[in-house]
């Protein structure tokens, strides 16, 4: 797993050293963008844009960060922007530099291209150095900043701790299940339970958690407790068919050797069956264990700074894509790498002997 995901990020970052040379086009003043794409914000009207450049395409975005994302993409050839805001994402990234300014509705405007775009005696091209720094630049200001580490790590701690207590509901409820049918006790509570549980498994767990937060509790309960209910009711039901499914591999005449033994039947599940049958359900309930994790990056759906949610602020603060996602997708890998060298300790704990 690590070197497939040394390959990726080499690759990526070859990607990003590639395309640092941009287009052969270059730009000495606003007449050159004229016929090229232009990108402003909704807030920019977009027949003023026209009258400075009928021949342009104007894109127009609704927030900074798609703005900035779809220019470094190659998605427009130079952004419009204000003052202060120009001005922020001049100081962010060093590849970027300003052509002359013009008025639009009243606002000075400044045209946003990227460096290696200008043709005039400041053109500069862009070293191994100078890409380095920038690199080093961008990565300070979306792992090391202040900010930035206390958003990582608040949604980190949220996603840990639904993930946690989720997984303990689960595998409750589950058991609750599982024993009721076994034992055949309290069919009144197992039918509703069980067809409830079942039928909103086949609910997407995004939709399940919305559904909760807003409809069963109306937006009054936190939402990391609801989190925690949803994703644990939801992983309770897969739970439940894999505690039934191995339980019942293990055979009735094991059960019925117990007996003879004179076991009572909480001993014949403890000494006899349960540990059979965890052998076999565990790679099960670990895949099932990776899947409640991913599922908690949905809790943003409902206002919690999650890891996904702690990463689109730092996005909409960096003006950078590249390095958040980069990170949100380390921390998830980590936390799965977890997930499974813990449960293989448990294993190994459990059957020392076998």
């Amino acid at each position: 797993m690590f070197t497939s995901l040394l390959r990726c990020v080499l690759v990526v970052l070859l990607f990003l050293f590639c395309g640092c040379g941009g287009r052969d086009v270059r730009y000495a003043s606003l007449a050159d963008i004229e016929g090229k794409e232009v990108g402003c914000l909704s807030s920019v009207p977009a027949d003023s844009v026209r009258m400075c450049f009928p021949q342009s395409e104007v894109k127009k975005y609704d927030k900074l960060i798609n703005l900035i994302v779809d220019f470094e993409g190659g998605g427009c050839d130079a952004v419009l922007l204000d003052e202060f805001t120009a001005a922020r994402v001049l100081s962010r990234n060093r590849a970027y530099d300003t052509l002359d300014t013009l008025s639009i509705a009243g606002c000075t405007m400044y045209a946003v291209v990227p460096k290696l775009r200008l043709r005039s005696s400041q053109e500069s091209t862009t070293s191994i150095g100078e890409w380095a720094d920038n690199l080093a630049e961008r990565f300070y200001r979306n792992f090391l900043d202040g900010n930035a580490r206390k958003l990582i790590w608040g949604g980190l701690c949220t996603t840990v701790v639904i993930f946690i207590f989720g997984v303990i509901m689960a595998v409750a409820l589950a058991s609750l299940l599982t024993y009721l049918f076994i034992s055949k006790k309290c069919m009144w509570l197992y039918r509703p339970l069980s067809s409830f549980i079942f039928t909103i498994h086949d609910v997407p767990s995004v939709v399940l958690m919305m559904f909760f937060y807003y409809v069963i509790f109306a937006a009054s309960m936190n939402g990391v407790v609801v989190s925690i209910i949803a994703l644990g009711v939801y992983t309770s039901g897969t739970l439940t068919r894999i505690f039934k499914i191995h339980i019942g591999e293990v055979g009735r005449d094991q059960y019925e050797a117990g007996c003879m033994l004179g076991l009572t039947s909480f001993q014949i599940y403890r000494y006899i069956i349960l540990p059979q049958a965890v052998k076999s359900m565990l790679p099960l309930v670990v895949g099932e264990f990776k899947v409640l994790l991913r599922a908690t990056s949905y809790a943003g759906y409902i206002a919690q700074k999650d890891l996904v949610k702690a990463v689109d602020a730092i996005r909409e603060d960096t003006l950078d894509s590249f390095f958040p996602l980069v990170v949100v997708g380390l921390l998830y890998l980590f936390l799965s790498w977890l997930i499974v060298r813990g449960v293989s300790c448990l294993y190994s704990k459990l059957f020392l002997h076998d």
